[in-house]
């Protein structure tokens, strides 16, 4: 029997998706020099804050109570971040780096969706939540690849 717990639980884990790729793209922000890019890492800051934010009030009408700290953040993306870090202090900010390093967090954060709309437990008007913000963060995902091939 599924429980409602083990709803909470996978949709904690896109909060904390969307926790990494807030914190990403702050980072990708500090390491580039490019105001186009800047801008449009900004704009997905604040849709990363709406995503967190529409999970919260799914895991806050379930549960009550359990939605992720804000600041909580998952574990590869972690690693993510820490990848950015090295990379960044050996290239000096180099803008292809930056959007590789971009390009491969946002490919992890569509995966997870992708693994959280394939589960059964998933209630049909959360899965159409996650559908929507998928489609935006595969938006995303192919708006930085072609940034990268143009740069």
């Amino acid at each position: 029997m599924i429980t409602n717990k083990e709803i909470v639980d996978d949709l904690n884990e896109l909060v904390k998706i969307n926790n990494d790729r807030i914190q990403g793209y702050e980072k990708a922000i500090d390491d580039t020099e490019d105001a186009q890019l800047d801008d449009l890492f900004r704009h997905y800051v604040i849709q990363s804050q709406t995503f967190r934010s529409q999970l919260a009030e799914h895991i806050v009408r379930i549960d009550g109570l359990a939605v992720s700290d804000a600041t909580s953040t998952d574990v590869s993306s972690k690693l993510h971040r820490a990848w950015i870090d090295i990379k960044s202090a050996i290239t000096g900010k180099d803008k292809e780096t930056v959007l590789s390093s971009v390009e491969f967090g946002e490919n992890a954060a569509v995966e997870s969706y992708k693994d959280a709309i394939e589960k059964d437990h998933i209630p049909a008007y959360i899965k159409e939540d996650l559908q929507k913000q998928l489609s935006e963060l595969e938006e995303a995902l192919v708006k930085v690849k072609g940034l990268q091939a143009a740069a």
